[in-house]
């Protein structure tokens, strides 16, 4: 499976302009055109995975609004399964598959979620297994391709369990700040550099709001 990292950050790497809020208000930065590229990309991959706190904060649709019947299956990854049960994702006609844990099984609850017409998955026993994740996804959901769309703490496992093929960066010219603001990868991090996740960059390219930049694991 092909996992790609695509995030909209500041130069600094911030999500958004302070801890606890939506991502939603730096997409207003961007024009029709810019959002109608971040959404094709949905249309091109079979999965799109986003945080439990994302989906609290920004109650996203996650779907792909410039082609029918093109959506990617949606993702949720939750420890402990909690996630409000009238979030869209859930709520829709959308394929969605909630993936929580051991620590999390919830049986009312995962009743509910199928109730709804939507799959919820056990994957790990403290912490979401997203190497196990990512063998179901492939083996029982055809997905090949899986856009991560998280926040700092959803994005720094999936690094830290070896998973991310590709980075994707819409990187605005602005600078947020802000020492308890959520940044690309958050978590534990390296403290020795023989530890880090190393890619090789193979495109930078201005566009008129944003700079692209695409990474590729180093093999």
């Amino acid at each position: 499976m092909k996992t790609t990292i695509f995030s909209q950050i500041s130069i600094d790497g911030k999500l958004t302009l302070g801890a606890g809020n939506s991502s939603k208000e730096l997409f207003t930065l961007f024009s029709s055109q810019d959002m109608e590229y971040i959404h094709l990309f949905r249309g091109d991959v079979q999965g799109i995975m986003v945080g439990k706190n994302t989906i609290l904060t920004d109650n996203p649709f996650l779907t792909n609004r410039y082609e029918d019947n093109k959506n990617p299956i949606r993702i949720i990854p939750t420890r402990t399964l909690d996630i409000p049960l009238d979030s869209h994702v859930l709520s829709d006609q959308g394929k969605t598959i909630i993936v929580t844990t051991e620590r999390g099984r919830d049986e009312a609850k995962i009743q509910q979620i199928r109730d709804r017409g939507k799959d919820c998955l056990i994957c790990g026993d403290d912490k979401v297994d997203f190497v196990e994740l990512e063998r179901q996804l492939e083996e029982n959901y055809g997905i090949t391709d899986l856009m991560v769309e998280g926040g700092g703490f959803l994005n720094w496992h999936i690094f830290n369990q070896d998973i991310v093929d590709e980075i994707i960066l819409m990187q605005l010219p602005i600078i947020i700040g802000g020492s308890s603001n959520i940044t690309l990868v958050d978590g534990e991090g390296y403290q020795e550099l023989c530890f880090t996740k190393k890619f090789k960059v193979v495109e930078i390219q201005p566009k008129d709001n944003y700079t692209l930049m695409r990474y590729k694991k180093v093999i």
